[in-house]
């Protein structure tokens, strides 16, 4: 098969997934894994396309936002292991936040701190919490229903007149100066919850590293991250500002 029509059948396999991983390419051109890396670098040079840590996703504009569906098929090995990280920073008798998101969701499944309770602007989230009689608190507001998050002045009011011990965000990008997501509300709601905590822990894997959305959020060094271990000089840029984590 020649190079361009190799290339061909990665975006189109992009085209449908958004996402393709090196060994499914490797399998489906039936050629060596340099050559799919070679092709997918040239690619990423064309502008066509991310490499991410196992793979690559499409890339997307300063506005564009996946479904929680979509993004709960990425990178899943990676978010779960930043899940049981982040959950061990959490101690007995704290008032947390969880932000809405597929990352921060994986999170739920390792909350067994005593007398924990919980808040979150994700009725997805709450209800799970609920089901485990985890105390609960529900952020209103208006429910954007791509990402299953309360958003709007209601939700806005009610996080302004709270405090958190810690809160669980997620974020779209994440550069060296600012953390960023596509949406000029859900920036609001991120930024409150931020003001509003005593410690704000980002969980992001790799493929947000590098990434910037449309909306800023806050600087980076307000903030402790939770991502897996990549040697990106980007990365390295980002310990010097604030505090990484990496699984």
């Amino acid at each position: 098969m020649l190079k361009s029509e190799r290339k061909q059948v990665i975006m189109s396999k992009l085209d449908e997934s958004q996402f393709v991983t090196l060994d499914s390419l490797v399998t489906e051109l039936e050629i060596s894994e340099s050559t799919v890396r070679r092709d997918l670098d040239e690619l990423e040079e064309e502008g066509k396309l991310r490499r991410v840590h196992g793979g690559a996703e499409l890339t997307h504009s300063l506005q564009e936002e996946l479904s929680n569906q979509e993004k709960a098929i990425k990178n899943i090995q990676e978010k779960s292991a930043i899940a049981q990280v982040a959950a061990d920073l959490i101690g007995s008798n704290e008032v947390i936040f969880i932000d809405a998101g597929t990352t921060t969701e994986l999170l739920l499944e390792h909350l067994n701190q005593s007398n924990l309770t919980v808040v979150t602007n994700s009725i997805h989230h709450a209800t799970k919490l609920v089901d485990r009689k985890i105390k609960t608190i529900v952020i209103g507001g208006f429910v954007k229903h791509s990402t299953d998050a309360s958003i709007g002045q209601i939700a806005l009011n009610q996080i302004k007149q709270m405090t958190v011990d810690k809160a669980f965000i997620g974020m779209n990008g994440i550069d060296e100066a600012y953390l960023t997501t596509p949406d000029l509300e859900e920036a609001a709601i991120k930024k409150a919850i931020i003001d509003n905590s005593r410690q704000t822990i980002v969980l992001a894997d790799s493929s947000k590293i590098g990434q910037v959305a449309f909306a800023k959020v806050v600087p980076i060094e307000r903030v402790t991250l939770v991502t897996t271990r990549s040697s990106a000089s980007l990365l390295q840029k980002i310990k010097r500002k604030t505090k990484v984590i990496e699984v």
